[in-house]
């Protein structure tokens, strides 16, 4: 799957009635954007096969906020821009030190991109993270205890969080499945958010890792806000926020 931004002013305003709507038929939006139906299926497919909406029968509505994408098809989403993602943030991670790493498929492409740092100590709540990591002989890696998701891997549930409560790292390091306008930080599993909480708490510096599709869903779990994060890597900033964000060269986005 290609990897895209949002570039074209026509996609835009689509995803604006759509979140406006909630649902917006076919019809509707060739009417108000002077477009063709035609036209507009052919937006629309674009637009959902890069996770900014959902594709229905006769029109679109919203990524439903209750409802996480599949495990398999978040790998694929975006997957050049996760990979540029996370070998920026590997480059901002000194050698000896200690941090954590969360649940996520950009987290995982971080973990894999960290393979020619040096003397590392990793505790992670990401099986996937875990494996791969665990291959380096310099590296220390802990995994926290608790529930295993079958579908990608997450250890989650109660003992996973005071696990994580038993460190303090120099770096923390998550990923989010959304982010309001207003800048809260949002994911869909609420044991998964106890975890995020956990790190953010007990890591001297947060790095959270995010790619541009993020900001058009809304899950309903708060983890916090964009200010408990001292660093925002993405690919390119949020359509809409209330929170600052700077956009710098490397697509690096600083709360």
């Amino acid at each position: 799957m290609t990897d895209t931004i949002i570039t074209i002013p026509r996609h835009r305003k689509i995803l604006d009635m759509v979140r406006a709507e909630n649902y917006i038929s076919n019809e509707q939006l060739a009417r108000e954007l002077d477009v063709t139906v035609q036209t507009i299926r052919r937006d629309l497919n674009f637009l959902s096969a890069h996770g900014f909406l959902a594709r229905h029968h006769g029109g679109a509505s919203s990524v439903a906020a209750f409802e996480n994408i599949a495990y398999r098809q978040r790998k694929v989403l975006n997957a050049r821009a996760k990979q540029g993602i996370a070998a920026y943030a590997a480059d901002m991670i000194p050698d000896n030190t200690s941090l954590f790493i969360n649940i996520g498929t950009t987290t995982e492409a971080f973990a894999r991109a960290l393979m020619q740092h040096h003397d590392l100590r990793v505790i992670t709540n990401n099986l996937h993270v875990a494996s791969a990591l665990s291959r380096h002989e310099s590296f220390e890696v802990f995994i926290a205890g608790g529930r295993i998701r079958r579908q990608d891997g997450g250890i989650v549930g109660a003992e996973a969080t005071q696990s994580l409560t038993h460190f303090r790292t120099e770096i923390g390091v998550i990923g989010i499945s959304g982010i309001d306008e207003d800048g809260a930080l949002l994911d869909y599993d609420l044991e998964e958010v106890q975890c995020a909480r956990a790190i953010i708490r007990n890591a001297r510096r947060v790095i959270l890792l995010t790619d541009h599709t993020k900001f058009s869903r809304t899950p309903m779990g708060r983890v916090g806000q964009l200010r408990d994060i001292d660093d925002l890597v993405t690919d390119a900033p949020p359509l809409k926020t209330s929170e600052n964000c700077l956009r710098l060269p490397a697509s690096r986005c600083m709360s």
